[in-house]
């Protein structure tokens, strides 16, 4: 194929296959079992704040959660058309679902365009597969549409690097890469340190770009892109620096932190051994492209049998000139920046998956191609179809594990069976400290009845994720004669969370004149009922 001479059929049936295989299986993959019956505290929280009018969400916003705005304006229409009609758990994870999926598609095409087909087929059913993903794939959090933008930014920032200069699509295609990451950073501002990531990669490609007197001219267009996608995202990161304390919480990372996310994004026992021998061949098997064709890359493609209409230019990147930058620059910065100001959660890098699904695809597609060039056409069949189903067997203990409720940290839905089925006329509530009345902000139907004696002004009414709370000394006039008073706490919360004025005259109220009937543990709570004891 001559430089600058458009392929016939860029997408042809058999590319076809290579991007819908992926994204049908991570869309079956997100769909099992994603009704758990339960949504943790952080999707309680999407439920409640999604679920308001706008008026009352932009107030929140205002106050809390910034960071999470766009996410919960996505989200809200869901929300609100939807309604009762389908369980609330599962309308709030359906949009992570279909990113997952659109994700798994991008990332076939990534792998398609920088090593082969097979490659990129392998890539995307590796993301698919990958426990972590199909985790985030079932959570009502924007950790999974982050992804699915990223993906398309580093497929955006693949074809450009690809294209022959001169090329009248290329500007298009960096102001859609532009915006493909003012979308993830929207979605969450640290989707910024994939640009680390990518930077890396322009810089690399730059040695054979300068042999198509191309090099600078594309970092320039870079730069500019994601100048403007910055530019586009500063309201929304001035407002979350001003709502900081919200993570005041996290603690600096140590080894501990980098074993469990090692083990996270990579599995332990086999699936990590295997999941290393497999990088390790998709790194050797790619080297980048250069002035005189794409070396390595483009006979890896034409060994596993390259599509029609093959996309791969000369000048593009080799596969490890992303997937490296990807897997590790993103984590290794969050971890590096939380040593001075704690930042670090697994999930906000969960884009980094990407990079690992892209060398392990690459690794599968090696794999294949080491049987003797005079094995039978039935053994290469076989070895590429047992592969990837070998390496999805070892995954399938942790698959089982992430669809549990005991793969997040709490269960606010107990809580709210327990209450709903035991509540009496004149029953009152209280929760330590207030935050944990997302419980009831969630599931609403069961605490019906129950007088909230702390309450003030809702959530939605206040602009806060909980409501606001009466004055310490106001609660026991509101508590007034109840007979019986339900408590809703974590098992066991550091001191500092309960030493607020109002939570201490709680606690001093249920000790002078409340007995301890039961205490029922489920997790991440215990349910406390108190009896009003006589005067």
């Amino acid at each position: 194929m001559r430089i600058g001479v458009p392929a016939p059929d860029p997408y042809g049936r058999r590319d076809r296959i290579v991007l819908v295989v992926p994204a049908l299986a991570a869309l079956v993959g997100g769909l099992w079992g994603i009704r758990r019956g339960s949504m943790w505290q952080d999707e309680a929280t999407t439920y409640a704040v999604a679920g308001r009018d706008l008026t009352d969400l932009w107030r929140t916003l205002g106050n809390v959660d910034a960071v999470h705005g766009c996410y919960y304006l996505l989200v809200h229409p869901l929300v609100r058309l939807v309604g009762d009609a389908v369980p609330a758990e599962v309308v709030i994870r359906l949009p992570s679902v279909v990113a997952t999926a659109v994700a798994a598609a991008g990332v076939a095409a990534v792998g398609r365009r920088l090593a082969s087909a097979t490659a990129g087929l392998y890539a995307g059913l590796a993301y698919a597969a990958s426990p972590v993903v199909v985790f985030h794939a079932q959570d009502g959090r924007p950790y999974a549409l982050v992804a699915a933008a990223v993906v398309e930014a580093t497929r955006l920032l693949a074809t450009a690097l690809g294209r022959p200069p001169g090329d009248p699509s290329g500007r298009r295609t960096w102001a859609r890469y532009g915006l493909a990451v003012a979308v993830a950073c929207l979605l969450n501002l640290f989707a910024v340190l994939a640009l680390a990531a990518h930077a890396v990669t322009v810089l690399a490609a730059a040695p054979a770009r300068k042999g198509l007197g191309a090099g600078r001219g594309v970092a320039r267009r870079w730069a500019g892109a994601v100048a403007a996608a910055l530019t586009a995202v500063l309201p929304v990161a001035w407002a979350a620096f001003g709502q900081r304390g919200q993570v005041a919480w996290l603690e600096r990372p140590g080894l501990p932190e980098v074993k469990a996310l090692v083990a996270r994004f990579a599995g332990t026992g086999v699936l990590l051994a295997a999941t290393v021998v497999l990088v390790a061949l998709g790194l050797a098997s790619s080297r980048g492209g250069g002035p005189a064709g794409n070396g390595g890359t483009r006979r890896a493609a034409d060994a596993a049998g390259p599509a029609p209409g093959d996309p791969i230019r000369r000048g593009s990147p080799g596969i490890a000139m992303v997937a490296v930058p990807l897997a590790v620059l993103p984590p290794a910065l969050l971890l590096a920046v939380s040593q001075i100001q704690p930042l670090y959660q697994d999930r906000y890098v969960l884009f980094s998956v990407v990079g690992l699904a892209l060398a392990l695809g690459a690794g599968l597609a090696r794999a294949v191609r080491l049987l003797p060039g005079a094995a039978p056409g039935w053994l290469r069949a076989a070895a590429a179809l047992a592969l990837p189903a070998l390496l999805l067997a070892a995954s399938l203990p942790a698959q089982a594990a992430v669809r549990r409720i005991d793969s997040r940290r709490d269960d606010p839905a107990a809580v709210a069976r327990i209450i709903g089925s035991e509540r009496r006329p004149g029953d009152a509530v209280l929760f330590l400290p207030s935050i944990r009345r997302l419980v009831a902000e969630a599931y609403p139907d069961s605490f019906r009845g129950v007088h909230d004696a702390a309450l003030r002004a809702g959530g939605a009414e206040s602009g806060t994720l909980a409501g606001r709370e009466l004055p310490a000394g106001r609660i026991a006039a509101s508590l007034d004669t109840a007979p019986r008073v339900w408590v809703v706490s974590r098992p066991h919360p550091a001191p500092g969370d309960l030493s607020s004025p109002r939570d201490s005259a709680k606690r001093l109220l249920l000790r002078e004149s409340y007995r301890r009937e039961r205490s029922v543990r489920v997790l991440g709570y215990v349910v406390r009922l108190y009896t009003r004891v006589s005067p």
